[in-house]
């Protein structure tokens, strides 16, 4: 006997045919959305690397450095020495030409710093009262006029009684004038 092939229409109600619709139909929205997904991280990513890359160094030109000193810068006016002791009579001096109607109280003000000691007198005499003719010439230079300077210092000294004066004057320490003990490099 033969058979005849037959349908088995009962295996294909069996067969869940609208679930493969259903995950089908899950994976092309899933590919949609995996595709919205990347192209938005792709931008995010790349609005990310834009905020959070280095921004360039702009060049900030340095000033052109210069060398000065030791020396002095009276009132914009650099001079350079190469000893304290004229870095000293120099400014002294300048105090003294420049402002001759202020001498007393300059030399007022230099002498509140030394016990014993005038730092500038009329004449050798008044500078080392006690002293004998020869140290006194030794130790002391002619400033202007009749004034005498005492060049028996240290530096530390220079740097106590010279802003003295300089505001006995009436300018300003450290913008009318300064003082560069050492080279020093400054813009230029």
């Amino acid at each position: 006997m033969q058979t005849l092939p037959t349908t088995n229409t009962n295996a294909q109600t069996q067969f869940p045919i609208q679930e493969l619709e259903q995950i089908e139909s899950a994976i092309q929205t899933s590919q949609q959305w995996l595709a919205t997904l990347k192209g938005r991280r792709e931008a995010l990513t790349t609005e990310l690397e834009r905020i959070t890359r280095p921004q360039p160094v702009i060049a900030i030109s340095k000033a052109p450095m210069k060398m000065i000193g030791p020396g002095l810068d009276y009132r914009g006016v650099m001079s350079q020495h190469w000893k304290y002791i004229d870095i000293h009579i120099d400014l002294l001096r300048r105090l003294w030409t420049e402002f001759p109607d202020r001498r007393e109280a300059m030399a007022k003000a230099m002498g509140r710093y030394g016990a014993t000691r005038a730092y500038v007198a009329k004449s050798r005499t008044e500078l080392f009262p006690s002293k004998p003719a020869a140290w006194a010439q030794r130790y002391s230079r002619t400033l202007v006029d009749d004034w005498c300077v005492d060049t028996n210092l240290s530096r530390k000294q220079m740097h106590r009684i010279l802003p003295a004066a300089v505001e006995a004057a009436g300018l300003m320490w450290g913008k009318d004038v300064k003082t560069y003990w050492r080279p020093t490099q400054i813009a230029s």
